[in-house]
């Protein structure tokens, strides 16, 4: 096989794919025809003849590209930009029953979707047979039939590239920090990449701590003797310790150890727990079951948020400040962690 272009595929490769850091955000699939996401996957199919735009570098969260290297700068402190903080839950149970924790994602992009304020939204679909996928949604029975947590990665931005591609604009997309780092990547991508950030208008985020990959997951849980689909999954907030699977039969129970070797390697190098690049993102509620954890970091975050609880679509409380000092130190622990893994893996590398 011809060898990728050393200057745009080849050094994505070289870099990200062949140390195994890469994602799986997607960013890079329908940028470059060259790539493609299967079943948890990003995998070139034939070398990319591009050798002076080489978006797919650009736009990569794990890449070292000059330019578009370095966001943490952006938004100092802890958690970054925060013009309001609070805890919230949607008002609708039909949305709460079928949501992760408070539906506050769900109720938002409704609510958005209603109002014209986005035409379309990328979500992540469970996945069916395979790995969760990135899904284009348009109506409050799609959103509502994608809610809830998923654990592995979902190349989903690979599903607004194609929508981008065909002319979709005012989109609405869900993603974590590494895919919201993406988004802000892809502004500074040349050529195109300003012209592309337009067509999406709103950035929700989800904290995370880290994904798993999905291949050692499902072997994991054949070993474990899970039988049936995975309806949903769930690793509640300290002290617990667990991670929770539910199938047609019920909910089991595995030791948060067995999970954390099964981590991204990609993900140690995140400094981003909470969507410092987002419009609005979304976390649990420490101690409060059934309730989220909402910052609005921009204009347009905040406008949605005051708006959807004037509404009546959220019902909200102050947040504790002890949850506020446990997420800030959350926050700032896992920028220590990430700091350190690229530190060493430097020091492994000379």
């Amino acid at each position: 096989m011809e060898l990728p272009n050393p200057e745009g595929q080849g050094r994505l490769i070289a870099q990200v794919i062949t140390q195994g850091l890469c994602v799986r955000c997607g960013a890079c699939v329908g940028i470059c025809p060259y790539f493609r996401y299967f079943d948890g996957k990003v995998v070139m199919m034939d070398p990319c003849p591009a050798g002076e735009t080489f978006r797919c570098l650009q736009v990569c969260p794990r890449a070292g590209y000059e330019g578009t290297s370095s966001f943490q700068q952006e938004y100092p402190g802890d958690i970054g930009a925060c013009q309001e903080i609070l805890t919230a839950r949607a008002t609708d149970e039909t949305i709460r029953m079928k949501s992760q924790y408070g539906g506050v994602v769900s109720a938002l992009l409704i609510y958005a979707l209603e109002k014209e304020m986005i035409s379309s939204a990328v979500l992540t679909d469970a996945g069916d047979l395979f790995a969760p996928k990135g899904r284009l949604v348009h109506t409050r029975s799609d959103v509502v039939d994608c809610a809830g947590s998923r654990y592995s990665a979902s190349g989903s931005l690979s599903v607004m590239n194609a929508a981008i591609k065909e002319g979709y604009s005012r989109l609405g997309v869900v993603g974590l920090p590494c895919q919201m780092e993406s988004l802000a990547r892809m502004r500074l991508a040349q050529p195109d990449g300003e012209e592309r950030a337009r067509a999406v208008s709103l950035k929700i985020g989800l904290f995370c701590t880290w994904a798993i990959d999905y291949a050692r997951l499902e072997a994991y849980l054949v070993r474990q003797d899970v039988k049936g689909p995975v309806l949903k999954s769930d690793i509640p907030p300290p002290p617990s310790e667990t991670f929770k699977v539910q199938t047609p039969t019920g909910w089991m129970d595995f030791p948060l150890s067995d999970i954390r070797p099964m981590v991204q390697k990609g993900c140690s190098l995140c400094e981003d727990m909470t969507g410092e690049q987002s419009d609005i993102p979304v976390g649990t509620a420490e101690g409060r079951d059934g309730w989220n954890t909402v910052i609005a970091r921009t204009d347009t975050g905040l406008q949605l948020l005051k708006s959807a609880i004037k509404d009546g679509w959220l019902e909200t409380d102050d947040l504790p400040g002890a949850n506020f000092d446990h997420l800030k130190e959350a926050a700032r622990n896992k920028r220590k962690r990430a700091r350190q893994a690229e530190l060493d893996r430097s020091r492994q590398n000379e």
